[in-house]
Parts: structure tokens; C-alpha cells; sequence
């Protein structure tokens, strides 16, 4: 097992252990030491090499966990290397290893790449956490095909800013931009990402939806405050309009903007949450391409993507290579929708020890269940329409898809993030929006409501009366969320 921030240590461990034929287990290092112990006896590992975050927080672990028989410290303090034998320090680590190869040890090529590599828990935005059990043939799938798809090369720099733990992070970013020779800078913290851009100066950003969705909306509140959203309204749409007769002006026009980046990034791929294509046209205009992707942990993670040069703002892309996409019926969806489903080489083994989950995440024929439903389009661009255990039944019987209406709420600036259910009541299902509002320090609480009603009524206008939300809740606090910023719904109610 690894744990920790990102850090030279924990990329060269996970790959040490790849190599040798181990199994890797990444871990979310925000998990309390119970739920890291329970996690570890489940699959039975055998050591955990960790960041100094967590010197001393094992020392009741190496008392009595089953399994668990060495602690591998990246940067121990004295107190870490006095626990006895168990405790291995990382630089003591490799001078063994520096020692063995120095007196002819080779490493032995992998026996069997289709065999288990990785096992990888869920984030359980449903309430419960699987174990994801990948092999080397499906990381590694992934790997090419995030490097074939993306206009990146040697050249480019890209500042780390996701959980290393996470496969998107881990095998989209690192192991993909390690395979084309870019330069990875790792930021210190989401505190000082802005600061981190601006000191590296990456080309390239791999991000989630709320990391991007957070700086367009301070963007948009500076260019307010200065009274120029009129203007700022103006210059993109003479830019674009310039694009089109292959004159691109933007870096020029919007310096200013893009300077929060650093000043010199071009892409961006985004993916692990719903993003609005507003905000992939407005950085468009800016001179900032998003590249927005498909995925689950199931897939290893990548299943879709735009490729730069032909971005369809609305839509998730066209599926990579090494893997194929149908999409299966489901009753009450539209002609053409249902759910998304995946056959290819970056489909993982299974969930383990659990054979009843793995069979019902499949299909009859083996294609892997995504539970999300969407559409494929003649070209090939899948759009992402909800999914499948969050759909609301209306009472008329058809489906309403949360997301949808999560999107257009997020559209309302008195809105920060939101989220969409339904409750029975004695005259039937009425949606409900759940909304941390975006609140100023000068707020009138009692105004806010209003306006945020007022746009809640404009949204419902443009709605079938079945998808109208009918009530709305205001909290104050922030819905707690995954390490990929995916909020728990089953939280809520």
C-alpha cells in the first residue's frame, strides 16, 4: 500500500512495486487510521510505504494488524526509525536496492500482465466502497491511450494538482506524461495552486470540474467588479469571429485572464464530475482549450475525450482507443439514450472477493455496466445525460436526471454548487434543490433568497412541467465530498 501527498517517493514505489510483479494498493491519505487498517486487512496487504503526514499515526497498527509486517517511511524522524525491525525507511530501501544491482541483480520481466497489479477502493459516493482490482494490460492501455489522444510532448510542463491516490491523476497525468517525456511540477498544496501556475508556467493542467469552475467564477467577479463584463462580453466574440478566418488574437486580447495560469498554458482536460459547456466555451474564447474526458476506476479510468483540434463543447468525446462503447436501453429514457456500457482492454478484472457485485456489473455478453446513461452521436461524441442510481421518477412516470437540472442552477450566480433530489409528499414526488449559495460579505440573506427563487422560477420556464423544481432548501455549508470532488449524495435526503 502507499499513502501520502505527491511526492517522488510515492511515483517511484508504486512503479517499483509494478515492476517487480507486486501489487500496488494507492490510498486516500484524507482516510482515518481505522478505516486504512479496516481497507488493508480486507485485501490482506503485507506492507504500506507512507509520507511523513503520517510518522507516528501507525504505531498502534505495527502492535497487532494481521497482515501489515513492514512500514516503509518516506522522510521518518527519529522516533519513526525506533520502532523496530518492521519499520524500513525509503532511503535505506533503495541503498539495498543500489547494493543488490551493484552485485548483479537484474530485474526479472513481468510474468503475467494480465494478472492482478492494482486494487484500487472506490470512493463510495454511494455509501459503500469496492475494491477495484486492475492488472498491468488494463493500467497500462490506459496509458497509451491517454498518450495518443492529447497534443502533448516533451516540451510541455504540467503542474500536479489532483490526489496522486486517484487513477485518474496517477495514470492519465503521471504515467501518461512520464511516457511522453513532459516535465511534471508538483504543487504544494490547492492553497497555492494559483501561486504554483504562475512560478511553473505548465502548458498543460489535468483538473476536475470544481478546481476550473471555482477560477472562471472569481475571473468573472473581478471583471464584474471593474464593470467590464460588457466589454470583456465583446472582445471574445470579435476573437472568435477572427478565429474562424485564421487569426487568433486571444493570448493578446486576454493576457490578463490567463495569466492565473501562468500565461502560457493551452489545454486543459478535465473529467470525474459533469462540467457546464459554458465554461469550456468561455476559456475557449480566452485561449484556453478544455478537453473534457470520460471515466470511471472500473475502466482504468479513461473511456472518452476530446481531442484538441476537435472539441464539441456539450459532449465527454469520442471514445479512445483499446476500448469500445454501446449504448443499452433503459426504460423511460429517450430514443437513443440509455446506459453506457464498455467492452476493451482497459476493463478491469473485478471487484475483489466479491463475485455477486462483479456479475451484476456486467452484462449478459461482458460489457462492463457504467450506470451512466447518455447518447452517442453519428461522430461518435458521447454526451453524458445523469445517472442511472441518481434518476428522479417523476410521477408521470418519466425520468428526470439530476444533473440536468444541477447544471442550469450552477448557470446562477447566487449559486455555488447544488444538488438536486426528490421526496415524497401526498401529492406525489416533488424535486427538490439543495443550494450553498454564493454568499458575499455583505449579503442580504432574505434578497439572496429571493433572487435565487427568481432564478429558480426562470429556470423552471424553460422546462416540461415534470422536470420543475418545486422546492428549494439553502444551506450553509459545503456538501462534503470525495478526494475527486464528486459530492456524497447518499448523505443527503
Amino acid at each position: 500500500a502507499i499513502i501520502g501527498e505527491t511526492s517522488v517517493q510515492w511515483l517511484a514505489t508504486y512503479l517499483g512495486v509494478l515492476m517487480t510483479d507486486g501489487v500496488a494498493i494507492p490510498m486516500d491519505r484524507e482516510l482515518e487510521i481505522p478505516v486504512i487498517e479496516g481497507f488493508l486487512d480486507s485485501v490482506d496487504a503485507d506492507a504500506i510505504a507512507y509520507s511523513a503526514h503520517f510518522n507516528g499515526k501507525f504505531a498502534g497498527t505495527m502492535e497487532g494488524h494481521r497482515t501489515l509486517g513492514l512500514y516503509i517511511p518516506f522522510a521518518p524522524d527519529d522516533e519513526e526509525c525506533g520502532r523496530g525491525d518492521k519499520v524500513l525507511p525509503f532511503e535505506k530501501l533503495t541503498q539495498k536496492g543500489r547494493h543488490a544491482m551493484r552485485h548483479g541483480y537484474k530485474l526479472s520481466p513481468v510474468k503475467d500482465r494480465e494478472g492482478l497489479a492494482e486494487m484500487l477502493f472506490t470512493s463510495g459516493t454511494t455509501g459503500s466502497s469496492k475494491c477495484v482490482m486492475l492488472s498491468q494490460k488494463n493500467i497500462f492501455s490506459v496509458v497509451s491511450s491517454a498518450a495518443e489522444t492529447v497534443d502533448f510532448n516533451p516540451d510541455d510542463t504540467v503542474v500536479s494538482v489532483l490526489p496522486i491516490h486517484h487513477t485518474y491523476e496517477l495514470t492519465c497525468a503521471h504515467l501518461a506524461h512520464g511516457n511522453l517525456g513532459c516535465t511534471s511540477y508538483i504543487n504544494e498544496s490547492l492553497r497555492y495552486a494559483t501561486r504554483n501556475f504562475k512560478e511553473f508556467k505548465p502548458n498543460s493542467l489535468i483538473l476536475v470540474p470544481l478546481f476550473l469552475e471555482t477560477i472562471h467564477r472569481k475571473i468573472w467577479d473581478e471583471i464584474r467588479k471593474k464593470k467590464m463584463e460588457k466589454k470583456v462580453r465583446s472582445a471574445m466574440a470579435i476573437a472568435l469571429t477572427l478565429l474562424k478566418t485564421g487569426v487568433d488574437v486571444r493570448e493578446k486580447m486576454f493576457s490578463e485572464i490567463t495569466a492565473a495560469f501562468g500565461g502560457k498554458l493551452k489545454y486543459i482536460i478535465v473529467g470525474g464530475a459533469p462540467i457546464d459547456p459554458q465554461i469550456i466555451k468561455d476559456f475557449y474564447a480566452f485561449g484556453i482549450t478544455i478537453c473534457q474526458g470520460y471515466g470511471i476506476t472500473e475502466c482504468s479510468p479513461l473511456v472518452a475525450v476530446n481531442r484538441p483540434g476537435a472539441v464539441k463543447f456539450d459532449s465527454v468525446g469520442q471514445v479512445v482507443d483499446n476500448c469500445e462503447v454501446r449504448i443499452d436501453p433503459v426504460d423511460g429514457c429517450s430514443q437513443g439514450e440509455g446506459e453506457i456500457v464498455v467492452r476493451g482492454q482497459n476493463v478491469m478484472l473485478g471487484y475483489y472477493r466479491d463475485a455477486d457485485a462483479t456479475r451484476r456489473a456486467f452484462t449478459e455478453d461482458g460489457w462492463f455496466r457504467t450506470g451512466d446513461i447518455g447518447t452517442v452521436d453519428r461522430h461518435g461524441y458521447i454526451t453524458i445525460t445523469g445517472r442511472k442510481k441518481n434518476v428522479i421518477i417523476a410521477s408521470n412516470g418519466k425520468n428526470v436526471f439530476p444533473e440536468e437540472l444541477e447544471e442550469r442552477l450552477a448557470r446562477l450566480p447566487e449559486v455555488r454548487e447544488s444538488v438536486v433530489l426528490s421526496r415524497e409528499g401526498e401529492n406525489g414526488v416533488t424535486i427538490v434543490a439543495i443550494i450553498v449559495p454564493e454568499i458575499a460579505e455583505d449579503s442580504d440573506y432574505s434578497a439572496l433568497s429571493e433572487r435565487i427563487k427568481e432564478g429558480i422560477a426562470k429556470i423552471n420556464r424553460s422546462l416540461p412541467s415534470y422536470k420543475h423544481i418545486g422546492k428549494f432548501e439553502i444551506r450553509s455549508e459545503e456538501f462534503e465530498k470525495t478526494p475527486s470532488k464528486k459530492i456524497k449524495r447518499f448523505l443527503l435526503h
